[in-house]
């Protein structure tokens, strides 16, 4: 079972972006108020290691062995900070709407960035330059996931397009889904896609066959993302002011942590983060609170 550990509300915006670095054991966050804080989880306390921005914050993604920091923004722009110099290494002008969406191939060194204007951006960690641009959807982005030799995108269509990570040189429609596709995540044991929706359903999309194999009422309102917990569980979040903790093979829910039970949050749950190596999970939101979850 879950509990809180800790709760921080020490930013003055509502937050949508967290990331893990393993390697500085510390726990990076962002959102509205344009800055990205960092917080020691053992000393429970907020660090010096600050970056402000020009614009609210969307997405946090750590690169290159954790040297890296990607921080895209609701402009659409994104930065690359070196996080050993706490410098900005590069600024990509890029992407005319928000960047929602990211995911890291480091054996191959791919980032692939989702955008608010519906397109995907290829980027080599390497140097920095871009691979590959799709325009896959009118409307945003939020969901890409890597998968073994392909990366799956997930559009407000409800579209699953796929990219062969050998060559990159189409995006194929793989499959769909009834209603705009806020997350992804890869169901290992299933073989499978788990997909969040708008109309709060956790669908299984699978990768054989391609089509929906189990559609399920995952929350009352959209569910923002997907993270596992290990290899037995994962944890959803959504607009309804709930994590929910699922068993991996039976995808029934084995807890629910919300608010005032549970002393969690009193508004959206943004987003979610995995720390392995305190057995816990990371949860934030509108109401500017990041909440530790113990597993006990």
């Amino acid at each position: 079972m879950y509990t809180l550990d800790q709760k921080h509300k020490k930013h003055s915006g509502s937050l949508y972006a967290v990331a893990f670095s393993s390697k500085l054991n510390l726990l990076f966050t962002g959102g509205a108020d344009k800055i990205v804080a960092s917080w020691d989880l053992e000393t429970k306390e907020n660090t010096p290691l600050s970056i402000k921005t020009d614009s609210a914050i969307l997405n946090l993604r750590f690169l290159n062995e954790e040297k890296h920091l990607f921080i895209g923004l609701f402009n659409g722009n994104f930065h690359i900070i070196d996080i050993e110099s706490r410098k900005e290494e590069k600024f990509f002008p890029y992407h005319k709407s928000g960047v929602f969406a990211t995911s890291y191939n480091e054996a191959k060194n791919f980032l692939f960035v989702g955008a608010g204007d519906g397109t995907v951006s290829i980027w080599d960690t390497t140097n920095f330059e871009l691979l590959k641009n799709y325009k896959l959807a009118e409307g945003k982005i939020r969901a890409i996931q890597n998968v073994e030799d392909s990366v799956f995108i997930g559009t407000s269509e409800g579209h699953i397009y796929r990219i062969d990570l050998a060559d990159l040189g189409t995006a194929e429609l793989f499959s769909k889904v009834d209603n705009p596709i806020y997350c992804l995540s890869y169901h290992l044991v299933k073989k499978a896609l788990l997909v969040g929706d708008k109309n709060a359903h956790l669908s299984v999309v699978n990768l054989e066959s391609k089509k929906v194999v189990l559609s399920l009422p995952g929350h009352n309102w959209p569910i923002y993302a997907i993270e596992w917990l290990g290899d037995d569980e994962f944890a959803t979040c959504s607009r309804d002011k709930i994590v929910k903790i699922w068993d991996g093979t039976s995808l029934e829910v084995k807890q629910r942590l919300s608010f005032p039970e549970h002393k969690g949050h009193l508004n959206s749950i943004n987003n979610l983060q995995s720390i392995p190596l305190r057995n816990s999970l990371a949860s934030i939101g509108d109401d500017k609170q990041i909440c530790i979850w113990s597993k006990s």
